[in-house]
């Protein structure tokens, strides 16, 4: 994933088996992300449920959302739009 901004730009990389890379004139090369999203993000949804239990054992609300879950679904659906109106589209526009 990349996300580009006026200011920069952050990145988050698969997974894969090893972390080396070389660059030529042709590009830079890489070994493949791991195969199954499972491999992948294992660490992740290992994470999301141990803080997901303890929401439950301390009877807290959980850092995330559903208004965390919807944005990226307009963030979406404004892109899709703007790509086939060939305009800039405003989330306002979508929620």
């Amino acid at each position: 994933m990349e996300v580009f901004g006026s200011d920069g730009m952050v990145a988050a990389n698969n997974n894969t088996p090893d972390n080396c890379f070389y660059s030529n004139a042709d590009g830079v090369h890489a070994a493949k992300p791991l195969y199954f999203f499972l491999e992948r993000y294992m660490e992740s949804f290992i994470a999301e449920l141990r803080e997901f239990v303890e929401c439950i054992q301390k009877d807290t609300p959980p850092p995330v959302g559903g208004i965390d879950g919807r944005i990226p679904v307009l963030m979406a659906m404004a892109a899709a739009r703007s790509y086939k109106e060939g305009r800039p589209v405003k989330l306002s526009e979508i929620a």
